[in-house]
């Protein structure tokens, strides 16, 4: 379907009634009708005067009332429905050329219809369909074609038109090969797109203007990217956009975590018994644009490193936490929903707009990790198995989500430390929109019942009072505590959207090998980059002074 549809408004052409909602006239009608009717057409900016007549011309001969869609920007008929036209008896593609040539001046086409091509015909059990592509000078025009629809009777019951008049191009000779066109602008597809394009000459109108360029669509494991590039000059035409269809789907989750979702601390993972749960603990979510393939792979996460994956032909992944399928799901659930935050409340388009790939079963360690080699992420089955806890997920994503930014963030100790602070920030900080509440500042504490002493257990905390920099141990996790907890008093202070938008757009401000002290000189910054009040600019500055950083803007 062509991008340009635009605003469509719809005519019923019935007989007139005074007083009606809605203009409709029969195709019989008269001369005062029509009057009345070109009035409203043009009140409503649909076509011009000339284009009534024309189509008065063609209603006239119809066998009953119809439908018609009109093209703001084209003002040709974009839909026509009803009993419109019972050709001679000739074959359907002919007929329907026929039918086109002798309202050709409506469809502001070429009366000769030598730039349509046949691009398929076909039964159904409405009768017989006809689809022209565009052309122009020999090449295709993409999104423009006109289709005719007959019934069983041979009457012409349905046209739809995308038909695009006035092209008019220097030339159709490309000055870029479709290799160089696409290396020209592979670098602005999202990281980790696998960079083989299928390329083909078309000719795109965006905005009432037309130009020969390459359309580009590169398939990888999430997103199909479709995009265009002028053939000329070889410019990125509009942004690149996923094309894949999406579906929703069915899981089972627990809300965080099995701790977080009874308030029990005393909860033990009891070698993975399902019966260690309560039943109350799980929650039915919807899981959001899986490709419907039976797996769990979607536009943002795909399990596909696991063994032996949990499938459904009906999307359906509702499982306990006896069944390894159980873990996929959580892992897809809650790396899509970081995902769709990023994007939708906080703004970034272009943070980890890609597809993570996840194992859940493959590391019998209790440790799970982000690559930044393969960009995938493994969840360990040590003790709790890892991806029963979404704060853990989470924190992985967390690494995946700094990388994308800062290819290689984490090559220094500080910076290190920093990636495992916020990792556990935003474990905790998305874990919090599902808590209610309930021990927010206490990060993993189911994975943390089979190793941790403290009530409640966790596996770190977010509100300690460690101070830079005596308190620097040399150990990243220990470290990165110092940063975790001021990102969680800043939280607290300016509330958790805004906190959680500056904190990752300052990421964008740091190398991989950053300090503690440039994050913090970062972090004001994009504060004040994102026109945040004086107020909270101030109150970022001071709770980061407070820790024992040196801020100086």
């Amino acid at each position: 379907m062509s991008n340009r549809s635009g605003t469509m408004r719809r005519i019923i052409i019935r007989a007139i009634v005074i007083g009606a909602a809605s203009l409709a006239f029969h195709a019989q009608f008269q001369d005062r009708a029509l009057g009345r009717a070109g009035d409203q057409l043009r009140a409503e900016g649909q076509t011009s005067p000339e284009q009534i007549e024309r189509w008065q011309a063609l209603a006239a001969r119809s066998a009953g009332p119809l439908s018609v869609a009109w093209n703001k920007r084209t003002g040709t008929p974009e839909s026509i429905l009803g009993e419109i036209y019972r050709p001679m008896a000739v074959d359907a593609e002919s007929a329907a050329r026929r039918f086109l040539a002798e309202h050709a001046v409506l469809f502001k086409m070429k009366s000769e219809m030598d730039d349509l091509a046949l691009e398929r015909s076909f039964e159904s059990v409405l009768g017989r369909h006809v689809v022209f592509q565009q052309n122009y000078r020999g090449v295709p025009v993409y999104g423009a074609q006109t289709a005719v629809h007959f019934n069983q009777a041979g009457t012409i019951v349905a046209v739809n038109n995308s038909y695009l008049p006035g092209i008019e191009l220097e030339s159709v000779e490309p000055r870029l090969s479709e290799s160089d066109a696409f290396d020209g602008v592979r670098h602005l597809l999202p990281r980790n797109s696998r960079a083989e394009a299928e390329g083909d000459l078309v000719v795109y109108d965006v905005d009432g203007t037309s130009r020969l360029a390459w359309r580009f669509t590169v398939a990888t494991a999430g997103p199909t990217w479709e995009m265009f590039v002028d053939a000329q000059s070889g410019d990125l035409v509009g942004q690149p956009r996923d094309i894949n269809r999406y579906v929703s789907g069915t899981g089972q989750v627990f809300r965080v975590n099995a701790v977080v979702a009874t308030h029990d601390n005393t909860l033990r993972d009891n070698n993975d018994a399902a019966s260690a749960v309560p039943s109350s603990a799980y929650m039915i979510v919807t899981l959001l644009g899986l490709n419907n393939n039976g797996f769990l792979d979607g536009q943002y996460a795909s399990s596909s490193k696991t063994k032996r994956r949990a499938s459904s032909a009906s999307n359906t992944f509702v499982f306990d936490r006896g069944d390894d399928g159980f873990s996929e799901t959580m892992g897809y659930y809650y790396i899509d929903y970081a995902e769709r935050y990023i994007q939708t409340s906080l703004g970034f388009a272009n943070v980890n707009n890609r597809q993570q790939v996840f194992a859940v079963n493959r590391l019998k360690q209790d440790n799970s990790f982000y690559s930044s080699s393969s960009k995938q992420i493994t969840f360990g089955l040590g003790g709790v198995d890892d991806a029963e806890d979404a704060e853990v997920i989470l924190h992985e994503y967390g690494h995946s989500i700094q990388d994308n930014q800062v290819p290689g963030f984490g090559s220094s100790h500080e910076a290190g430390s920093m990636g495992e602070g916020f990792g556990d920030y935003w474990g905790a900080s998305i874990g919090a929109q599902f808590s209610g509440g309930f021990q927010d500042t206490c990060l993993a504490e189911w994975d943390a019942t089979s190793y941790s002493s403290s009530n409640p257990p966790c596996l770190r905390r977010l509100d300690g009072t460690k101070h830079y920099p005596e308190d620097i141990d040399g150990e990243v996790h220990d470290d990165g505590e110092i940063w975790s907890a001021a990102l969680w008093q800043i939280r607290g202070s300016i509330g958790p959207v805004a906190a959680d938008k500056v904190i990752v757009a300052a990421h964008f401000l740091l190398s991989r090998t950053a300090s503690f002290n440039q994050g913090a000189n970062a972090l004001v910054t994009a504060a004040m980059s994102l026109g945040y009040t004086s107020a909270q600019v101030s109150s970022i500055r001071t709770i980061l002074q407070n820790r024992g950083f040196t801020v100086t803007v």
